[in-house]
């Protein structure tokens, strides 16, 4: 499998292409840094068992760059040495998978560690070990070889044939994830044992994308998609090598509607909807649209680079892919403009030469999901202007995961484009969703998200209404709603960027907000931990709420964005 991977020919043109100049700078300074700030791999479990080890991280690092430039350089006698002493590093590794994750996942402490717990760290490292092992075998010493055969079967084959893992019928990323890896470890390593396992692992695979609706929307956000789908797509493709074709998930509608996931979520050339827990840094490991392409062609729109990655969530399945299956045709300097409605998962995003606006509903039961039922995002000149932060920036937050993770501000809906009642944001534990309806002869896309909040605390509201019509040169938006009872109601905006105020109008640069509506307009200034430092390399930061307070017995609101220039 994937035996043109092994092609000089291919390697020679990644060395000396221009094309892939970006790819070569990436990669070094990758491996500059991995090498720099940890001379020795420290192991991967250390990641999240000492505050301020970067453990796993670095070995990842050291593992993807060290092989790549080994590849890229294959004279380069320090990549290969590098390479190597990586590997018998991790190879002497007790365990693959971190400590927070036996607590987390698995309820074990470390008096009871033992070398076969897979989860997504191990399942991806060992991986990577089998295919880096496939790729440079020739090369290899024959004890190196044997030692990754020895290790892979007690940390990852034998753990998998001998137990069950709860991620082998679960609903998000990791159900892909550990499970792509496992089958692409066995199909390496074992492929009699890939054929009697593969209807365990079809199955779970099966789950993975029974969490996905058919309009292929990732309601677990862009970055998961990219980890998630990723791996589903790695395995797809080498599971159809393998089988001469007979074995292929590609030919399934839905992962057809899956793979198109990203270019919708495009806003700007660097902007992407950052619903749910998504990293700012992360954007889409530019391997991954490339290698569909070459399955749907031009079903799969070409993209930017501003936010691509090439050694993408220092993973080496992405970090090859994106190596060598990067083909600049299938990139642009321009996004092509759109409107992209999935009436199941009830998204709405628009596309036009002046702005990007990302519209959803849901519910609160979304894995990764954040207090957003009804939110929207607007992108302009490459920036967020009414924003959603995303994943929380870097700290310690205790229960993020857990029962405390709407305490922060990031999360909750006090940080989202969403009206406040009575000073009260989103809750609740509704399972229906809240849709989105587009009537495509209007222009005009309406929610009913009302069970965006919980019934017990908001026990006056009947019902909350938004509507959008998104024009070029201007947006219009209209909220109503309904309540038993007289009750404060408070429109929020989020952004980063001072606004100027005008009475109730708010100018963010070149976005003007304004309303006809009888409201109080108060401009708080709020702290927030940015995921990207600013240029002092701070990562508290503050951002701007517009909390317009609708005045008497008003319970409709009416606003437009316009645009200055």
């Amino acid at each position: 499998m994937l035996e043109f991977a092994k092609d000089k020919a291919l390697w020679d043109r990644v060395r000396n292409d221009d094309a892939f100049a970006r790819h070569r700078k990436e990669i070094k300074a990758e491996y500059d840094k991995a090498f720099k700030e940890r001379p020795r791999c420290k192991p991967a479990w250390a990641v999240l068992e000492f505050p301020n080890a970067s453990g796993g991280t670095d070995t990842f690092r050291q593992l993807q760059s060290s092989a790549l430039l080994a590849l890229i350089y294959p004279d380069n006698e320090e990549y290969y040495r590098s390479l190597v002493e990586t590997i018998w590093e991790i190879c002497n590794e007790y365990t693959w998978a971190p400590l927070g994750h036996y607590n987390d996942y698995y309820n074990r402490t470390p008096q009871d560690f033992d070398p076969g717990l897979i989860d997504i760290f191990a399942a991806s490292l060992a991986f990577s070990l089998a295919e880096i092992k496939h790729l440079f075998k020739d090369r290899f010493p024959k004890l190196l070889n044997d030692r990754i055969s020895y290790e892979l079967r007690r940390h990852t084959i034998e753990p998998y044939l001998n137990r069950k893992f709860f991620w082998e019928h679960h609903n998000n990323n990791w159900t892909a994830v550990c499970t792509g890896a496992v089958g692409g470890v066995l199909m390496y390593e074992d492929p009699e044992e890939f054929e009697r396992q593969f209807s365990r692992l079809q199955a779970s695979m099966e789950c993975y994308l029974a969490s996905y609706d058919d309009d292929g929307m990732c309601v677990e956000g862009t970055a998961y998609w990219g980890f998630g789908f990723g791996f589903f797509a790695v395995y797809a493709m080498l599971l159809r090598e393998f089988s001469n074709g007979k074995h292929d998930w590609l030919k399934n509608p839905k992962v057809k509607s899956i793979s198109q996931f990203i270019q919708k979520m495009h806003l700007q050339p660097n902007i992407l909807a950052m619903f749910s827990d998504v990293n700012a840094r992360e954007g889409y490991w530019v391997g991954l649209p490339h290698m569909l392409k070459t399955v749907y062609g031009d079903a799969i729109e070409k993209l930017t680079l501003d936010q691509a990655t090439i050694v993408a969530y220092c993973h080496w399945a992405f970090a090859l892919r994106s190596t060598i299956y990067y083909n600049p045709e299938y990139t642009t300097d321009k996004l092509e403009n759109g409107t992209y409605y999935a009436p199941v998962s009830n998204y709405f995003i628009k596309r036009t030469d002046n702005y990007g606006l990302a519209f959803k509903g849901g519910n609160q039961w979304e894995s990764h999901n954040h207090q957003d039922v009804g939110s929207f995002i607007l992108a302009r000149n490459n920036k967020q202007i009414f924003c959603d932060f995303g994943y929380i920036g870097p700290g310690n937050w205790p229960g993020y995961q857990g029962s405390r993770r709407n305490e922060y501000f990031q999360p909750s809906s006090f940080s989202h484009n969403l009206p406040i009642f009575d000073d009260m944001g989103q809750g609740g534990d509704d399972t229906n969703k809240a849709r989105a309806v587009y009537n495509e002869e209007t222009g005009v896309v309406y929610m009913d998200f009302t069970l965006g909040y919980d019934r017990k605390k908001h026990y006056k509201l009947q019902k909350a209404e938004r509507s959008f019509k998104p024009l070029d040169d201007r947006i219009e938006m209209h909220d109503k709603f309904t309540f038993s009872d007289k009750t404060k109601i408070t429109e929020r905006f989020v952004t980063t960027i001072k606004p100027q105020i005008d009475g109730n109008t708010a100018i963010m640069g070149d976005v003007r907000l304004s309303t006809t509506t009888d409201a109080t307009l108060n401009v708080i200034e709020q702290p927030y931990v940015d995921q990207l430092p600013d240029e002092n390399g701070n990562y508290n930061q503050i951002c701007y709420l517009l909390d317009y307070t609708l005045n008497g017995d008003t319970t409709e609101f009416d606003a437009v964005i316009d645009f200055l220039s």
